[in-house]
Parts: structure tokens; sequence; C-alpha cells
């Protein structure tokens, strides 16, 4: 049955990839790519949407999508990002974490599914890149917990060639002291800096890494006002400036006011306070229980939404393995009642917050972008990790009551 469903879910989203006939990500893409083959520029301002904030290794990379016509291209990356999605669950079962053998471990995909499908295809949708984020990051965490270090740092470095908040699993190895592991990192990272100079030459790489740097720097106020960016930033964008000012929600574009020191300080203390109350005990056991240590790789999934200032609909693909331990946790953890029970309701709120997100629900469209101002999706990303907060006090429970 599972193999079935499966191969139906595989069929559906080959059937989703639009063929050519899409405005997004994929195109931003193809176009810098095509840049980049020529030696013309890729870091094109546009107001903070449409542009290409990725390093020149990623669209050294795209290149071999970008020889294609647009729709073959756009094709091949999206069979390409199904493969990378369902090789997730190879390295998960690799790691003996799931058997596809029974009927818990598909009740455990489908409730997975219902949990983050409309991200999945929101994802091939439009042809984002965060399937493939999703995938190096488990393949990290694959590696690193088969002792693998040299290849877990070359991994988490082609991550941060795509997104730049995966730093926050090098932060976790300084703390866990795994400091060969950083040390790959950082020498792989500048490694994949430099080596686009290969082909476009030595002067023309580095003016692309100044490019790409001044760009990010020039993010417009604007761009974190959107009532669909669900990052813990752009809630206090909009909490400190964009509520009090006198815009219909839409015409965020037209708000004047600049980002204040507030919404740095606010973003910054939360983040750190967030970060810590998960983390704190690994500033003091290096060597931690296999359990805890897949709930640590849960939330740094979660804190990586959440600590990045951009985090649309599409980024939450990346909460497909935090689902996962939470649902693994809940069929195979051995939960008592009361755990069991907490963990079930905490998933369900979630489940009805995320598809309360639909004009559907709503009796005008006005209704629903007032909802929309209260980020929704961000509290959905909170209520994973508290989710993921409450099962490691329950693993570490059960631990002490097992060591004692």
């Amino acid at each position: 049955m599972i193999v079935v469903f499966l191969g139906l879910l595989a069929l559906g989203m080959i059937v989703s990839i639009p063929f050519g006939h899409t405005s997004g990500d994929f195109d931003v893409y193809y176009q810098a790519s095509r840049n980049y083959l020529a030696g013309s520029a890729i870091y094109i301002p546009h107001k903070g949407i449409e542009e290409f904030k990725y390093l020149p290794f990623f669209a050294l990379f795209f290149s071999a999508f970008a020889v294609f016509s647009k729709a073959t291209a756009q094709y091949l990356w999206g069979i390409l990002n199904i493969f990378l999605l369902y090789f997730m669950f190879y390295y998960l079962y690799k790691l003996k974490l799931i058997a596809f053998d029974s009927f818990k471990d598909f009740f455990l995909i489908f409730f997975l599914l219902a949990l983050t499908g409309r991200y999945i295809f929101s994802n091939i949708k439009i042809g984002q890149a965060n399937i493939l984020l999703c995938f190096l990051l488990v393949l990290t965490m694959y590696l690193e917990m088969r002792k693998k270090d040299l290849w877990a740092g070359i991994t988490l470095a082609l991550s941060l060639t795509i997104k730049l908040f995966p730093l926050i699993f090098v932060v976790y190895y300084i703390l866990r002291r795994k400091f060969k592991l950083a040390g790959f990192t950082v020498l792989a990272a500048l490694f994949l800096l430099l080596s686009p100079a290969f082909y476009s030459g030595f002067t023309l790489n580095l003016n692309y890494l100044r490019e790409w740097f001044s760009l990010l720097k020039s993010s417009p106020a604007p761009l974190f006002y959107s009532v669909k960016n669900f990052s813990l930033f752009a809630f206090f964008s909009w909490f400190f400036i964009a509520r009090h000012e006198p815009y219909f929600i839409f015409n965020y574009w037209d708000i004047p006011k600049k980002l204040t020191p507030q919404v740095y300080y606010s973003w910054a203390i939360s983040s750190a306070v967030l970060f810590i109350a998960f983390f704190y005990d690994s500033f003091l056991k290096k060597e931690k229980h296999p359990e805890l240590s897949y709930l640590d790789y849960a939330c740094l999934f979660v804190c990586t939404l959440l600590f990045n200032p951009l985090a649309y609909l599409n980024a939450l693909t990346l909460l497909i393995i935090p689902y996962f331990f939470i649902l693994r946790a809940l069929f195979y953890g051995g939960l008592n009642r009361l755990w069991a029970g907490i963990t079930g309701l905490l998933i369900v709120i979630g489940f009805i917050v995320s598809m309360a997100y639909n004009k559907a629900f709503f009796p005008d469209r006005f209704a629903f972008y007032k909802f929309l101002e209260f980020r929704s999706l961000m509290w959905v990303i909170l209520l994973v990790y508290f989710t993921l907060l409450l099962l490691k006090k329950a693993y570490k429970t059960r631990l002490k009551i097992q060591e004692g």
C-alpha cells in the first residue's frame, strides 16, 4: 500500500510542474544562470523581489539547467526536486528512523503529507530551491550521525550557497564541541566561494561576490512588512511599524518608514531566547542520546525558518523534518497518554491554523487580508517549536528514569 501511495504522490507532483508557464523563483534562477554563462550581471536590484540572492556557485550549479529551453529546464528541475524529496526519506530509512513496512509507517507519511503537502506543492509549482536545501541538511544530519565529519561539512557548505541561515547548524556544532565538522564546513564554504572563478575568472567572481553582498544589504524595508512573510523579523517589522501605518494590507510597498533598531533588537533577543531555551544542554554535554540529537536537528530546521528574515509559504517545506520527528515520537516514541495527548493537540491546532490560510474560509477578501496580518503560519512554526521542546522534555525525563 505504501509503495502505491508514494507512487501516486510522485505522479501528482510531476503533474503539478508548470512546464514553462510560471512566474517565480525558477524564472529568476534560469535567467541569472544564463547571464552567468554569458558573463553578464546576475545581481540586478528589483525592489527586493524577483532578485537572484544566491552565491555565484548556485548560478554555476543551475547553469546545468540553463543550457536547455526554459520548459525543458523547468521540467528537469521539478523532477530533480521530487527525487531529492524521496532521497530524504531514503536517508531517514538508512538511519533506521522509518522502515516502510507497516501501517504505522503509511499513516506517518500520510499525516506528514497532510501537514506539509501544500508547502511541497507550492515549492514545486514556483520552482523554489527549498527542497534542495532541505535535502542537503538531511544529508548533513545523516553524515554527522554516521561520524563522517568531512562529508557533512562539505554538504552543509553546499547548503550555505543557497541560504545563509543554515549557519545555525555551525553554531550548534561549535556548542557540541564538534570543531572538526565546523572547521570542514568553513573550509568547504571558502572553496565554494572561490571555485566559480575557474569558469568566470577571479576578477569577475570577486565582482559577483561584491554585488551579491550589496544586494543583500540593500533589501528594502517593505519586503519585511509583507503579510506573506512568516519570519520573526517580519512579525516585529509589522508589530512596530507596518500596523501603525495608514495603508491597506497589500499596499505595504507604499510605507515610507524604514526599519528601526527596535525591530532588530526584538528579533535578535527573541531568536537568542528561543535558541538557548532549546539548546542550553548543548553547552553542558558533548555527546547526547541519539533521540535527543534528532530532536535537536528537528529544531534546527525550525530555527532556520524562524530566524531567517524572509520566510514565505514555500519555505515552510523545511517543516517536513520537524513534523517527521514529531509524528515519529507520536507513533513510535512510547509517550504516555498525557504527552501523546498534548503532542496530538498541538499538531491538530497547527494543522487548523495552517488550513485557515485560505480565502475559501472567509466571507470576503478584506477579512482574509486582515487575517493575514497576524502571520498565521509564523504561529504554526512556533507551535512546531514548542511541540519539539515538550518532546525533548518528555524524552529527557524518561531517560533519567531509565538511568536511575
